[in-house]
């Protein structure tokens, strides 16, 4: 067996590349849901690219690191290969987040096939090595795709349940983690004989040119996670307010008319609902979802304006990301330090959340 080493400065490369393609791919993701299906999947190609394309330069970024006594090539088409079905299997997951209802067993279902993405993609691009043979190990298999499954459910169980800057950021970093925990841990049961002579029936890929496509690849991943990260301020701040004090005083506010209409949009036309139907509102990146009995609804008002349009209108903030309609309330669930308001099952909308900081006043607002 060759004696293998690592250069610690590309595998930090690697991880850094994992992270920003993690967080990028994810970004493009928020709010396609409300869109029509004709403009979701555009999105979902760009960011199975950038999701994809990361796993491929993270692995190969590794394999620069990996200090073989050999010459190493890389047969073009399975380099090729591993980088397609990294994208493809990306997409697929993807897919399955954003065409049809969300659920866990869903989410579990694409965290296995992002996941096993990622380890059709490693050993694809293993087996296109020349210059020397590596050899499997079954640990190293059963390992390395238990962690890469697991661990990308954990990835997008953290992004997709719930909409936000924070979560996001924490499926991205999970994700990375994913990448990296397969890699290595299926690089640490991988063992490589030199191949006494070498026989070159095709072009190869050296590694000066795996460095220069790999170079590319994460140029294009760095400038992407650059633009998307104007989604940093605009998830956090929520929506802009003018930044310069106005030279003159702003006249008073006249007091706000009682609302008894919510407005949603719907193929490109905005219609309205009854206050007094919905049950509960949903904050979704800048926007909202106004939950119906069996159905929701995309309402383009973020829910900081909502709050405060609907105070003292029988609405009441029980989480960050939730109102609730206390007229629909039919009970309520202790949860440690936190809780949940529940609803008649009949109009099948899930219990709502109430965090740490709401639970006295949403308990005394119901009567607990």
């Amino acid at each position: 067996m060759l004696v293998v080493s690592y250069s610690p400065l590309l595998v930090t490369a690697a991880a850094l590349i994992a992270l920003m393609a993690a967080f990028t791919g994810l970004s493009l993701t928020n709010g396609l849901s409300r869109l029509p299906a004709a403009q979701r999947k555009p999105m979902i190609v760009k960011a199975a690219i950038v999701l994809g394309g990361g796993v491929w330069s993270t692995h190969f970024v590794a394999m620069l690191a990996l200090d073989l006594p050999v010459e190493v090539f890389y047969d073009p088409v399975l380099t090729l290969a591993s980088a397609l079905i990294a994208i493809l299997m990306a997409g697929a997951a993807l897919l399955l987040l954003h065409f049809g209802p969300r659920s866990d067993r869903r989410i579990a279902v694409a965290g296995a096939v992002m996941g096993l993405g990622v380890v059709a993609m490693h050993y694809t691009g293993m087996y296109g090595m020349r210059g020397c043979t590596p050899l499997f190990g079954t640990t190293g298999y059963a390992v390395s795709t238990t962690l890469a499954i697991l661990i990308s459910f954990g990835a997008l169980k953290a992004a997709y349940g719930e909409r936000t800057l924070r979560g996001i950021v924490a499926g991205a970093v999970i994700y990375a983690l994913a990448i990296l925990a397969m890699h290595f841990s299926a690089m640490y049961w991988t063992g490589f004989v030199a191949v006494e002579a070498l026989r070159v029936s095709a072009p190869m890929v050296s590694n000066h040119v795996l460095a220069m496509l790999v170079v590319f690849a994460a140029f294009l991943i760095c400038g992407a996670f650059l633009l998307t990260t104007a989604t940093l301020s605009e998830l956090a701040a929520g929506p802009a307010r003018a930044t310069e004090p106005s030279p003159e005083p702003l006249p008073a506010r006249p007091a706000p008319r009682p609302t008894t209409r919510l407005p949603y949009e719907r193929d490109g036309r905005t219609f309205f609902t009854p206050l007094a139907e919905v049950i509960a509102i949903q904050a979704e990146g800048r926007y909202t979802r106004l939950l119906r009995a069996g159905d929701a609804l995309f309402c383009p008002l973020p829910i900081n304006r909502l709050a405060e349009d609907l105070e003292g209108q029988g609405f009441i903030r029980t989480h960050r990301s939730y109102l609730v309609n206390l007229a629909h309330v039919r009970g309520f669930e202790r949860r440690k330090d936190q809780g949940a308001c529940l609803f008649d099952p009949q109009i099948r909308v899930a219990p709502v959340p109430v965090s740490r900081a709401n639970l006295p006043v949403t308990m005394k607002a119901i009567g607990v």
